[in-house]
């Protein structure tokens, strides 16, 4: 029980920051919950409510499900009234909550500790239930979100994945008591068909953790299926993905692809860096990152031709010890954490993503291409995004394959900034964050 309970925050959800947040909400509250300042005035015909629940704080956008959990904030948030309510099992500082009230109507932070989630997310695996919901749920914050619905009577819920589940039924079962009540559309965002990610998991691990990996994905599977809770509509982040979903899941009548986009503006052209200099991007105690990455430093760097000079910088927040220990390979040099990745992009030439368990779209991925860098990836990082495979980015599988393209990149001037502007192109095209998400306003109205 002390290896599961000290394996389960680090491999199912990522190491949280050094210490444990306590089990209240934050002080800056009235009441217990968090003050938001008032978003800008709202035309009368933007006048629909939406309660928006995700398990992270959605600001900054600095890992790849906050990125979409912001933008998708930010788009609904200029065309209805939200109240949001979010769990944290980080700090969350003044800056954040001022982003987030100019965007919401009402916001709510729970900071959760993470050893009492993991003893929630056990409890719930002894009891036949699966660990990720419970990792999150409070009941505190379902009884707040529920008096939310009790006095402004949303017209539609978007749950952002399966951990929120709890709070999303706990307002369902509110709304069929009220009178007039069971109209409240739900619209769940699973975002990837994240019980694959655990049967890949358990396909990689020894027991107990693969019987763990099993039970998970196959528990997540009923929420995912979307016909325990009545959910309107289930909105998948890519077409492969929903492919992925009728084929592991099932059908459903409601399944909507809702696209990844990538923030054309933030993310520039840069100029060729001219450098023999790759970066990795990152959070870096994920762990398809850090096996991917490992994967990198043992297989491809020694089929680098001996001599060649090369240097790799892994960019990204809450290094592993395994990362870590990287920083003593000569080529590699291990930054951690940066105010903006996009100095690390600027410096490089060639743009990295090495992971073998990868579900939805890549999101380093796409900021490299927008940044005009070219990107080398492998099949699987490369899966949901729209592009040509060595016209748009280059997709390697082997070692061999990789350590040749990734010579040619470093050394072929032309080729890789030939790559790098038809990427640019692909994405202006194709990954504008207002044309991907305006599905998702239809799907909360029913029009």
């Amino acid at each position: 029980m002390r290896s599961l309970r000290g394996r389960l925050p680090k491999m199912l959800f990522g190491a949280n920051t050094p210490g444990c947040l306590p089990e209240e909400f934050h002080r800056h509250t009235s009441g217990r919950f968090a003050q938001s300042l008032q978003p800008p005035p709202r035309p009368e015909s933007m006048s629909a409510r939406v309660l928006m629940l995700t398990h992270r704080v959605p600001y900054p956008p600095n890992r790849g499900d906050r990125v979409r959990s912001y933008h998708l904030l930010r788009h609904l948030a200029s065309r209805f009234d939200v109240w949001l309510a979010c769990t944290s099992d980080e700090p969350v500082d003044d800056d954040q909550r001022r982003e987030l009230g100019r965007l919401t109507s009402d916001l709510a932070i729970r900071p959760i500790s993470p050893t009492v989630g993991t003893l929630r997310g056990l409890a719930s695996l002894a009891l036949g239930g699966p660990v990720t919901p419970a990792y999150f749920h409070r009941g505190d914050l379902a009884r707040r979100v529920v008096d939310w619905h009790r006095r402004h009577r949303f017209q539609a819920m978007l749950t952002f994945c399966t951990g929120m589940i709890g709070l999303a039924r706990a307002v369902v079962r509110a709304d069929r008591r009220l009178p007039g009540g069971g109209r409240l559309r739900h619209v769940l965002d699973l975002v990837d068909v994240d019980s694959c990610k655990w049967d890949a998991y358990a396909s990689s691990s020894r027991p107990p953790m693969r019987q763990v990996y099993e039970a998970e994905a196959r528990r997540l599977r009923r929420i995912e299926a979307g016909r325990l809770d009545d959910v309107d509509a289930v909105t998948i982040i890519s077409r492969p993905e929903a492919e992925l979903y009728r084929r592991a899941v099932g059908d459903h009548p409601g399944l909507t692809v809702v696209r990844n986009g990538v923030d054309l503006d933030y993310f520039r052209p840069m100029r060729d860096a001219g450098t023999r200099t790759a970066v990795f991007i990152g959070v870096m105690d994920y762990r398809p990152n850090v096996e991917g990455l490992l994967w990198f430093a043992r297989e491809v760097i020694p089929r680098l031709p001996e001599g060649i000079p090369f240097r790799l910088r892994v960019v990204g927040q809450r290094p592993a010890p395994e990362v870590l220990a990287l920083a003593d390979h000569p080529a590699i040099e291990v930054v951690g954490a940066v105010p903006d990745v996009r100095d690390d992009l600027a410096s490089a030439s060639v743009v990295i993503a090495p992971l073998h368990i990868a579900q939805g779209i890549q999101n380093k991925v796409l900021e490299g291409m927008a940044s005009a860098r070219a990107v080398l990836c492998t099949p699987g990082a490369a899966t949901g995004i729209e592009a040509e495979p060595g016209r748009h980015l280059v997709v390697e599988s082997s070692p061999e394959g990789w350590a040749r393209s990734l010579c040619r990149l470093l050394d072929d001037r032309e080729h890789r900034s030939r790559i790098a502007a038809e990427a640019r192109r692909q994405v202006e095209a194709l990954y504008d964050w207002e044309v991907c998400l305006e599905p998702m306003g239809r799907l909360l109205l029913g029009t």
